[in-house]
């Protein structure tokens, strides 16, 4: 089963996609961990968000639209487990290459956008700085965050979710309810 798990900054798709390789094995890929690999190339900051969006923004002018879906299209060709999790889509055509990842793997594609109010994930982001020993953020530097190009077309992915897969608001589920719900969901 091929999972790709979307949604807005510090909503939790990094905890769903922990259910997901903590308790079925699933190997994953997430869109940051390239961008981070690049970052560390051209001595950039590799966990600052800012860092990555813009970088992430001149490298789709330079490359194209889907240059970094195409990258991890190429990556998941490599990888042979029952179960991949894709965290971090953003934009349209990632749902795209997720597609045609799940068609070439012959497997059933399932799409999940995990959510959260913007107090409860900017919260959850100044959490994830103290934890990385960062200064937090100001609400209006996060808010500048969410309109970053980079974040453009998170809310088509949040649409979708909510017509063709799964939509989870984790200001309504705590952990285990979510764990409860993606189970429920898939069968699994």
């Amino acid at each position: 089963m091929l999972i790709g798990i979307a949604g807005p900054t510090a909503s939790g798709k990094t905890t769903v996609t922990e259910i997901f390789t903590n308790e079925y094995d699933a190997a994953y890929m997430r869109y940051s961990q390239i961008l981070s690999g690049i970052a560390k190339e051209r001595d950039l900051d590799p966990t600052d968000k800012a860092t990555l969006q813009n970088l992430y923004v001149s490298l789709r002018d330079e490359r194209g639209e889907n240059w970094l879906a195409q990258e991890i299209a190429e990556r998941a060709k490599t990888l042979a487990s029952e179960h991949l999790v894709i965290e971090g889509n953003r934009r349209k055509v990632d749902l795209d290459t997720l597609q045609e990842v799940a068609k070439a793997r012959n497997e059933k594609l399932v799409f999940i956008f995990v959510d959260a109010s913007p107090d409860t994930r900017f919260v959850r982001y100044n959490t994830r700085l103290e934890k990385q020993n960062k200064p937090p953020i100001t609400h209006k530097s996060f808010t500048t965050l969410e309109q970053n190009p980079a974040e453009d077309e998170v809310d088509d992915l949040r649409q979708y979710a909510k017509a063709h897969g799964i939509y989870i608001d984790t200001d309504e589920y705590g952990i285990e309810e979510v764990k409860e719900l993606v189970r429920g969901k898939l069968n699994i």
